[in-house]
């Protein structure tokens, strides 16, 4: 089934509003045991926020632009959007251990990711804003040009289709939620696209 408008759930929802009034979801916050992870794509690390405000860098990287997290256990996936100009190669998905301080890739192929979730029977999945504009540093894609991709066997990132075998083809894509087999993706317009029966 393609792609359809639909309101986010409001257990998806974190209430947060732009400077229009809109409801807008808060990217790059993950839980982890009590403290949330939070990742720094202008300085590249990743880190901790602890209950009562202290922050502490757990994770520091080279130029690799971390966006999206997820937590499984003790490990991290971790979205990267890879350097300007956002080759496809360096759009990476890596599992980090943050006592250890170490990488792994997982999958790449696809840049820049904005995002990366686990979904419910393992299926690892990102989101790819699309073709950079060239325009300047941190400007977002093309318009449509983004993709949600998952990771094949062999690590490679690869885009999902439609029924048909069509690519879903989305705007600058922001921020992605899975729930069941069904992924909830933010535009950078606001919209949200619902992505039902994910394999």
């Amino acid at each position: 089934m393609g792609p359809a408008a639909a309101p986010l759930p409001r257990a998806l929802a974190r209430d947060s509003r732009d400077d229009r009034g809109r409801h807008v979801r808060v990217p790059v916050l993950q839980p982890s045991g009590r403290d949330l992870l939070v990742t720094d794509g202008h300085h590249n690390r990743v880190l901790r926020v602890g209950r009562h405000g202290d922050i502490r860098e757990v994770m520091t990287f080279g130029n690799v632009v971390p966006t999206g997290l997820e937590t499984v256990g003790g490990v991290v996936l971790m979205s990267q959007a890879g350097p300007i100009p956002h080759a496809p190669s360096e759009g990476k998905v890596v599992a980090c251990w943050p006592w250890s301080r170490t990488a792994v890739d997982i999958a790449a192929g696809a840049s820049p990711l904005v995002d990366v979730e686990l979904g419910r029977r393992g299926g690892l999945f990102a989101l790819s804003q699309g073709q950079w504009d060239g325009v300047a540093e941190g400007s977002p894609a093309t318009a449509n040009t983004g993709r949600l991709v998952r990771a094949d066997r062999r690590g490679r990132l690869v885009p999902v289709t439609d029924g048909a075998g069509n690519e879903l083809v989305l705007d600058r894509p922001t921020s992605l939620e899975l729930v069941g087999d069904t992924a909830y993706v933010v535009g950078l317009a606001g919209t949200i696209t619902r992505i039902s029966n994910l394999r």
